[in-house]
Formats: C-alpha cells, structure tokens, sequence
C-alpha cells in the first residue's frame, strides 16, 4: 500500500528522491491500458485515508492509500474514462526490488485544474506541468497507483533491471497471479 512522506519525496523521476545512489530502471507502456480506480476495503488502510485500487480487466493490480478528496475529484473529472499508459520505477533495495506503479496522465487534462484541490497536491510535478506555457501532447503526469516489491529469488533476470523492469510490468498485465498477491505475501512475511 502506498504512502507518502513529507521528508522524502515519493516521485522516482526526480533526482535526489530520497533513495541514495541505486539505479532506478523506469518502462511504460506503449499504449494505453483501460483501468479502472474505486474504493476498496483494506484494514491497513490508515484513519481518514482510503484504500484506492487499481483494475485492468476486472483484477485488482494495485492499491494505495489516498484521501477521500482524491477518489472524488479522479471520478469527477473522469480521468480513466480512455485507456491511459502505465509506467514502472523500479529499484533494487530490499527485500529485492522496489517498485512503483505509475497512471501516466496526460498533463493537458489538469491545465486548468486548481492548485487548492487536494488530490492535485498528490501529483507529483504538477507544477511545474501546469506553469509551462507549452504543453507537448506526450507531457505525462504520473499518479501514483501503488508500489510492488519483487523478492530477490523471484527475480527473472538478476544482472539486468532494465529488461526485469520490463518482465514485472508484463505480469502486472498478465493474467497469472498479479502484484497484489506479491503485496500481500510481503506483508504476511513482515508480520511474521
């Protein structure tokens, strides 16, 4: 499940995130992937928060925790009504990989948007998308839709994170058992 911390910025795009000097692979989609976002229940999901969940094809592919403002104001502008491109942050750090799920958004659709809405805060560059006085029709705004960890022995491709970057957003995809099952072994183990 996602979160956010003041103290270190949750966008793998920008340097300095917080997260020392691993290389970050990051790959996306070609094309767009129709998604779907809605509530969804989840007991870890922290007071005054909600549990977001992501969809492609009616199988749950990523959660996070959001404030309620962010789900409406997604439902209200409509934002997933065309399929939108995917976008993975990968970076080796324990227990294996550490990953991030990204809805890449065109930034033409948030040009007029309010900087006072909440959910725009959680867009990360928002800004700086909305003060460029040219919008390029490939500028991108990443939504964070929720991170997924691959272990270390699960890795498919150990000496290559570009090409295993590209193998776990395919799974994501795939109709075998997706990230939300490696999210949910993750934090069986931590439990103990």
């Amino acid at each position: 499940m996602a979160s956010e911390t003041p103290d270190q910025p949750d966008n793998p795009f920008e340097p300095g995130n917080g997260r020392g000097s691993n290389p970050i692979a990051v790959v996306s989609t070609r094309a767009g992937v129709p998604l779907r976002v809605a509530a969804i229940e989840d007991d870890r999901t922290p007071e005054h928060m909600e549990c977001m969940g992501t969809f492609f094809q009616d199988r749950l592919i990523a959660r996070s925790a959001v404030p309620p403002e962010v789900l409406e104001e997604l439902e209200a502008r409509d934002v997933f009504a065309s399929p939108v491109r995917l976008g993975l942050a990968v970076m080796e750090e324990d227990p294996g990989l550490q990953c991030r799920l990204f809805a890449l958004l065109p930034a033409a659709q948030f040009q007029e948007t309010d900087a006072e809405e909440p959910w725009a805060q959680s867009v990360p560059r928002f800004e700086k998308a909305e003060e460029s006085e040219e919008t390029d029709e490939d500028t991108v705004v990443p939504l964070l839709l929720g991170h997924i960890v691959r272990f270390r022995q699960d890795r498919k491709h150990p000496d290559d994170l570009p090409a295993e970057a590209v193998d776990i957003l395919q799974t994501i995809l795939s109709d075998d058992d997706g990230p939300s099952e490696i999210v949910d072994k993750l934090l069986n183990d931590l439990r103990g």
